[in-house]
């Protein structure tokens, strides 16, 4: 005993020993790395007495205080440029809030766990970039009381869950983990009661969430009796609650989810705040959002100073957003003839249904989306076999200039989009970035060619002409045709759902949209 007492505590020693050798050692500079800034070099980088030269202007030091009125001015820059990132943090939430309000404000009988049914372009055309192809169920359940159940029958269906940041845990249906067959999901928040959960039973999974409130969707596919079957099987509730569903109409109306503008997106932003819990994350935000007049649990109360810089802060954001869509610097994600993955999966940085790549979480990727779409989940993200959907946009035609509305362009598709269950290709206005509203010169709105498409032409070869102008289309060409509106900009998104590999390899060549004086070619 005793020899092996000495052997274990020599074994120890010597490993205590050697730690401590290692941890000892001096770090090895390689060429490159970090070097201690001189005296000499630290203050070179700025005088004492004099003149700083900044993008934003230059500021005068005296023994190196600003000199008077200098941290005004430099108090007015802290303070727009948090007004500026602030709307792009708030892009996703502020979205979300509104659809739900919207609904609110909207419908008499709508309420959490209520799915809406939106089937009408007009229910449609204030949602950003939403399909034309397949009916909408959707609605919004709130887990401060308990989990939310979500039982979505077996059945054609593709959908997600997602919160209020957009983020998106779980597919729902055919791409989702019971790949069709129906399943139950219990909808857990931060907040949700441990009692009011339910213990995982077969067939059911546990989804989490980071928002008290939570987001739902179901695009189901099929004929109108179908539909009506599928959908009278779903279930949305509260646990502890009867298992049932209330399903109310869209009654035709139009309710945005597109962010608005000026002082009401800081309004907005503000409600979103006060209904949700804070994340971890978010805190130097809300900060921020403090320093500018809107709190937590507090009135909106913003001084005139801050108005203005809210003000300013919303339109110069706004700006960004859009160079961050309609001029991506983001590597990666652009595709043949200036096509662009409007996802992640393996290209560059683009958002993924996490928000989170690598080592950090994503920032100007999520306000490019989410000022272009809304939500996501794996499915959407990330191309599983047999499991995927394509998104893929196009801002400029193969001339390299915008899409202009007065402007007439013919869309060449190649034959046999590899998309198992439809593809689509719909015009989304550039402002709103919502399905173009061009009701007054096309009856009921249109604007989607897809292979759901009811009399679309296909060429002999297999190939599909999309026509979309001011001009009206040769007879014979109206379900290939879409009509724009002079003045406005549009730009197209190529759908692709059960998405086949040859989408994201570039086997399948994507579509070239040309310029034209008119169509009269099509009508010989």
């Amino acid at each position: 005993m005793r020899k092996i007492l000495v052997i274990a505590t020599a074994f120890l020693c010597g490993t205590a020993i050697c730690a401590t050798s290692n941890a000892q050692k001096a770090p090895t500079r390689s060429e490159g790395e970090f070097e201690q800034q001189s005296e000499a070099g630290f203050h070179e980088q700025m005088p004492v007495t004099g003149t700083v030269n900044t993008f934003f202007g230059d500021f005068e030091l005296d023994h190196s205080f600003p000199k008077e009125g200098e941290a005004d001015r430099i108090y007015d820059i802290i303070d727009h440029q948090r007004a500026s990132q602030l709307y792009l943090w708030g892009l996703p939430i502020v979205a979300m809030t509104r659809w739900h309000q919207g609904y609110v404000d909207a419908l008499e009988d709508y309420d959490y766990q209520t799915i809406v049914h939106a089937s009408t372009y007009n229910e449609r055309r204030g949602i950003l970039t939403p399909n034309e192809s397949t009916e909408y169920f959707w609605g919004f359940g709130n887990t401060r009381e308990g989990a939310v159940i979500l039982d979505i029958p077996k059945g054609v269906t593709v959908g997600m869950i997602a919160d209020m940041w957009e983020q998106g845990p779980s597919d729902i249906g055919l791409f989702g983990p019971n790949s069709g067959e129906g399943g139950v999901f219990a909808i857990v928040g931060p907040n949700t009661p441990q009692d009011k959960i339910p213990y995982p039973a077969n067939n059911q999974r546990i989804v989490k969430v980071d928002t008290d409130q939570a987001f739902v969707l179901a695009r189901l596919l099929g004929t109108p009796e179908e539909v009506k079957s599928l959908s009278a099987k779903l279930k949305f509730y509260r646990y502890g609650d009867e298992p049932n569903v209330k399903i109310v109409s869209g009654e035709d109306k139009y309710v945005p989810n597109y962010q608005p503008r000026g002082m009401a997106f800081w309004k907005l932003l503000h409600l979103a705040i006060n209904k949700e819990t804070v994340r971890d994350q978010d805190r130097h935000f809300m900060y921020w959002l403090k320093t500018l007049g809107i709190e937590k649990d507090k009135p909106f109360e913003p001084t005139e100073r801050q108005k203005k810089i809210l003000l300013d802060g919303a339109k110069t954001g706004e700006l960004m957003a859009k160079s961050f869509v309609y001029n991506e610097r983001i590597e990666g994600v652009l595709r043949q003839n200036n096509w662009r993955m409007v996802l992640g999966g393996p290209w560059g940085e683009g958002i993924k249904y996490t928000q989170r790549v690598g080592h950090y979480d994503t920032f100007d990727p999520r306000a490019r989306y989410t000022y272009e779409a809304c939500v996501t989940s794996p499915a959407m993200t990330v191309p599983y076999k047999d499991k995927a959907q394509a998104y893929i946009v196009k801002f400029k035609d193969d001339d390299g200039k915008r899409m202009k509305g007065g402007n007439n362009y013919v869309i060449q598709i190649a034959k046999d989009p590899p998309a198992k269950l439809f593809w689509s290709i719909v015009v989304y206005d550039s402002d709103t970035r919502t399905i173009l509203d061009n009701r007054e010169v096309t009856e009921g709105g249109k604007a989607t060619v897809g292979s759901r498409t009811k009399g679309l032409r296909t060429n002999d070869d297999g190939t599909i002409t999309m026509l979309v102008g001011p001009d009206a289309p040769p007879k014979g060409w109206e379900a290939n045709y879409v009509r724009t509106l002079p003045g406005r900009g549009w730009f197209p998104y190529l759908r692709g759902f059960g998405a086949g590999p040859e989408f994201f390899n570039d086997e399948y060549k994507l579509p070239t949209v040309k310029a034209v004086k008119d169509f009269s070619e099509y009508a010989k």
